[in-house]
Order: structure tokens, then C-alpha cells, then sequence
């Protein structure tokens, strides 16, 4: 079985590759994901959905990547940092005018047999929004 640190580390790299077939398959079909704007979305095909829309509005990647995982090794903590530009406005968000930006941002990972069961993305979003308003 893949430690699942690397599979953390794999799912990061794959979003910023936008490699969404490596992405299929390291998430369980009925994945359980919280986003940075608190919604929750349940599926691998609406989680996709969510993940296309959000990069369409920002072109987004993470780097500085560090890993901690639980002593159990089911969780998996990356401490992020998000670079990316804001290209088009999204609801609740400031007007897009291709701002750029560097934040922290955190992802949690569940990972059971294998496959990422649950993840959530945290970011601090009053500093966000600071951010794209310039």
C-alpha cells in the first residue's frame, strides 16, 4: 500500500499539473470534500466539477509544500503555499482583474485503502479577499 504521504504529495502535484486523470485515481469515488469557501461536495464527478470551476476563476498552484501525516497514518496535513493569478470574478469574491497572489493555504487528506476518502482546503479568507481587492 502507498504511504499516504505520497499520496498526498501526488494528489498536490497532479492539481498542479491539472493531470485530472491522476486525480481520479487517487480519490475514492464518493470523496468527501470541504472547500475554502465552505461548501461541501460529495463525489469524485461533482468534485470535479468544483475543481474545474474554481481554476477557472483562479489559475492556481501550490508550492512549498510540507507534509505531516497522523501517527495512524490515515491523515495528511499540506502546509501550502497558493501562488496564483484571479481571472475571472467569482461570486462572493472581489472583481477579477488578473490580480496575482501568494497565500498560505492548508489541506487536510483522509486516506483509507488507498485512496483519498475525505480532503478539505483552509485558507485564511478575509486575507484572500484583501489580497484580490488589491
Amino acid at each position: 500500500m502507498t504511504d499516504a504521504q505520497t499520496i498526498a504529495g501526488r494528489f498536490i502535484e497532479a492539481v498542479n499539473n491539472r493531470d485530472f486523470e491522476t486525480l481520479a485515481r487517487l480519490l475514492d469515488d464518493d470523496v468527501a470534500f470541504d472547500s475554502l469557501t465552505g461548501q461541501r461536495t460529495l463525489g469524485i464527478g461533482p468534485l470535479r466539477t468544483w475543481v474545474m470551476s474554481y481554476l477557472r476563476h483562479f489559475d492556481e498552484s501550490f508550492g512549498d509544500v510540507v507534509l505531516m501525516r497522523d501517527p495512524f497514518g490515515q491523515r495528511v496535513a499540506a502546509d501550502t503555499t497558493a501562488r496564483g493569478t484571479y481571472r475571472e470574478t467569482m461570486a462572493g469574491f472581489p472583481e477579477a482583474s488578473d490580480q496575482t497572489y501568494a497565500i498560505p493555504s492548508v489541506f487536510i487528506f483522509e486516506i483509507e485503502d488507498g485512496v483519498i476518502t475525505r480532503l478539505s482546503h483552509y485558507r485564511n479568507l478575509r486575507l484572500f479577499e484583501r489580497e484580490l481587492a488589491g
